[in-house]
């Protein structure tokens, strides 16, 4: 048995259940983040890769290095 009274145990459970909510929330920011990272670079490759067929086509392509 229990000696914290339910009131303050029914508190503490919220408060419990509100930091696991945002501990939740804050991973799924974080891997929505990641996602569009990996968008924004796939993206970013292949704009290159058109940008590259583009110069194939005139006859040259540019190498930077």
């Amino acid at each position: 048995m229990s000696s914290i009274h339910p009131a303050v145990a029914s508190v503490l459970n919220a408060r419990n259940d509100a930091t696991q909510q945002q501990v939740q929330m804050a991973v799924i920011a974080k891997g929505l983040d990641a996602q569009e990272q990996s968008g924004d670079a796939i993206n970013a490759l292949l704009e290159q890769a058109k940008q590259v067929q583009t110069q194939i086509a005139n006859g040259h392509i540019d190498v930077r290095v």
